[in-house]
């Protein structure tokens, strides 16, 4: 696995704005024929996958894992969970990697757009209801269209659901 492009950190909050400049800033990526970001905080850098390693038993939305500079990366397909088309075989081998919540797992993606600055997401009242709007932290503002901001820490639970046991079974 190569990296492909680092994405900066985000602007501390004891930083001081000057008027007219942004205080966050959104990786902007395409996945299924959206437009999706995802806030700077949660976003560590987008990789090119250029090799991965089939889990033998493990669970969808796991495709396997990666090798990150010596440490194993889960690779996870959220497009099922947002209701997105399929992987297809000629997908591009970029990911973003996510870590939010304790959590941490490359997500493959179409392609990299760019980065945005925005103050805060706007509603995301309008999504249609489905799976892609249960994910939504908000809209950030773009030329033309605004990109579906999602929420990182739910995205990383939702993906990791499937080992989490649910029984009493599962305590220690």
């Amino acid at each position: 696995m190569s990296t492909e492009e680092a994405v900066p950190a985000p602007v501390p909050a004891d930083v001081v704005a000057l008027p007219g400049v942004r205080a966050r800033r959104a990786c902007v990526v395409a996945l299924g024929g959206r437009t999706l970001a995802v806030d700077v905080g949660d976003a560590r850098e987008v990789v090119t996958l250029d090799a991965l390693s089939t889990v033998p038993g493990a669970p969808a939305p796991l495709l396997g894992v990666a090798n990150l500079r010596g440490a194993v990366l889960a690779v996870a397909d959220a497009r099922p969970l947002l209701g997105l088309a399929p992987r297809t075989a000629t997908s591009s081998p970029k990911a973003v990697v996510l870590a939010a919540g304790g959590l941490e797992a490359a997500v493959p993606i179409d392609g990299v757009l760019g980065l945005d600055w925005f103050d805060e997401p706007l509603p995301a009242d309008d999504l249609p209801d489905g799976p892609l709007k249960a994910f939504a932290a908000g809209l950030v503002p773009r030329p033309g269209e605004p990109a579906i901001l999602l929420d990182a820490v739910r995205l990383l639970e939702a993906l990791r659901a499937p080992w989490t046991p649910a029984g009493p079974e599962a305590q220690p």
